[in-house]
């Protein structure tokens, strides 16, 4: 005669502390497992984050350099009918360049549809040289005086970011050569990112270079 109580006890028989201790283990180790390959993931997604976002950053500071450029000199004087007594000091005439270093740029012209303005565009080089940061400021020409400065894109690993060229292609040269003879002014931006790559071992900054060129009216 079969035995109930013994086949009850048979089948309410659970885990040893043995198969529980294994079974932990190896919950424990999966779990360990996956839970690296998130913290990788989210490491990586975040470093790439970051080096779009830089990328972005100084590719919105180059285009909006270039669409400033571009209305150097514009309008001009020789838009306007000479019968009607406008000068280059007229407040609608703009009159382009006005100083020019590899570190900071001043123009005037109609940036915005807002009329003339003069447009300052300078490298910031703190004590102990870059990282420096790049300012813009505008004025109306009607108003005059010294412009509000602002931050356009920190982190810039060079302070000497333009270059002028002439109409043969040839550099022009400061001390030399007029500013009126300046054509194309060319911007080289060198950025480093403030946050290292935590994909590396050692620590390394994602940087970004972008080079490009315009042609002024001056």
């Amino acid at each position: 005669m079969i035995d109930t109580k013994k086949c009850r006890r048979k089948a309410q028989h659970g885990f040893t502390l043995l198969e529980l201790i294994v079974s932990v283990s190896i919950l424990t180790a999966v779990i360990g497992v996956v839970t690296t390959g998130i913290m990788d993931i989210q490491k990586k997604s975040a470093s790439d984050v970051n080096k779009v976002g830089l990328a972005q950053e100084s590719r919105q500071f180059m285009d909006q350099i270039l669409r400033d450029l571009r209305q150097s000199g514009f309008p001009s004087l020789a838009m306007f009918d000479p019968a009607s007594g406008v000068t280059t000091s007229s407040n609608n005439v703009a009159i382009g360049l006005i100083s020019f270093s590899t570190s900071a740029i001043q123009f005037e012209g109609d940036i915005d549809g807002s009329g003339v303005s003069e447009v300052y565009i300078q490298v910031v080089v703190p004590t102990g040289g870059c990282p420096c940061v790049v300012q813009r400021g505008t004025v109306l020409k009607s108003v005059g005086g010294t412009p509000d400065y602002y931050t356009e894109l920190d982190n810039v690993m060079s302070q000497n970011i333009f270059t002028a060229y002439k109409y043969d292609g040839s550099a022009w040269v400061s001390g030399t050569d007029d500013i009126s003879l300046i054509k194309n002014i060319g911007i080289t931006l060198y950025v480093q990112s403030p946050t290292p790559d935590v994909n590396q071992s050692t620590a390394t900054y994602p940087t970004t270079t972008m080079v490009s060129e315009v042609r002024i009216n001056n």
